[in-house]
């Protein structure tokens, strides 16, 4: 565990617990649909720190040199259901830990399917044998960190995007700032979109030209780092978009080739493999 790391993201999650911006805006219709406001869940740090799954298991991957970013959580209602669950192994004797990484890594979605069989099959095609247990080893959070209400996990009902984005943007840059990977893989418009307005960085009308511009094009791969040590950001499709495994999958392998120019094959699976479970360490 990275101590100082740890620290800085509980740090930047008790900031969050006081935030109220996402619950100002209320849209009752439009284009877009109806809005009424998020559900800040950090508000309840006994719910937070106790939702197993992968994109809710910050405290044990503070040390991650990949980090993937997705646009929003979903329903505040499936968070309680985890939390529920989890909750409910461990009263019937199952050892925490156990319990935690038994509901974590479960498929729970197609999103987190395809977004592993992308990282395994690009890696594969770098030469690196690899297996599902390299999901391990990245951070994985959203662009928007509050909850929505209803039962919706996609479309515009009970969401704004560009208003809960642009929201959200301080946090999400701090928590990257906190882990410091040295790639960032921003799933879809809207995350690729709130790392570049943090930074000031032009952003393209559609997901295909940034990927285009930024990903595909390596010489204007963003780097956000001012230090030595360099934190790149790699726009993707959405692993649920309607565009073809190949071309999903040849994104990923950029990835790959940056990480190779930093470590060799025979290390880089070692330098990867950073998952620690602390919760114990924190009384969770």
């Amino acid at each position: 565990m990275n101590n100082s790391k740890l620290k800085e993201l509980l740090k930047i999650y008790e900031e969050a617990s006081k935030c109220t911006l996402c619950e100002k805006f209320s849209r009752t219709s439009s284009k877009e649909g109806t809005y009424d406001g998020l559900i800040n869940f950090f508000n309840e740090k006994s719910l937070y720190l106790n939702i197993p799954s992968i994109w809710t298991d910050w405290v044990n991957r503070s040390n991650s040199k990949i980090m993937i970013v997705g646009q929003d959580w979903g329903p505040y209602v499936d968070m309680q259901k985890y939390n529920t669950r989890y909750k409910e192994l461990v009263e019937m004797g199952e050892d925490k830990e156990s319990a935690w990484k038994t509901i974590v890594n479960e498929k729970e979605s197609m999103t987190k399917c395809l977004m592993t069989e992308f990282v395994i099959r690009s890696a594969k095609q770098c030469g690196i044998d690899i297996d599902e247990k390299i999901m391990e080893s990245c951070f994985v959070t959203n662009a928007v960190l509050c909850a929505r209400k209803g039962e919706n996990y996609r479309g515009t009902n009970n969401f704004s995007a560009k208003f809960c984005t642009e929201n959200c943007t301080k946090m999400l840059n701090k928590q990257i700032d906190a882990i410091h990977p040295l790639v960032v893989i921003t799933l879809g418009y809207w995350p690729f979109y709130s790392v570049c307005k943090y930074h000031n960085i032009p952003v393209y009308k559609t997901l295909k030209e940034n990927i285009s511009h930024y990903s595909l094009n390596k010489e204007n791969i963003i780097n956000i780092s001012y230090e030595n040590n360099p934190i790149y950001v790699l726009p993707v499709y959405h692993p649920v978009a309607q565009v073809k495994k190949d071309e999903q999958i040849s994104l990923y392998k950029i990835m790959w080739e940056i990480l190779l120019q930093y470590y060799s094959k025979d290390t880089l699976i070692n330098e990867l493999c950073t998952y620690k479970y602390c919760r114990e360490e924190l009384n969770l």
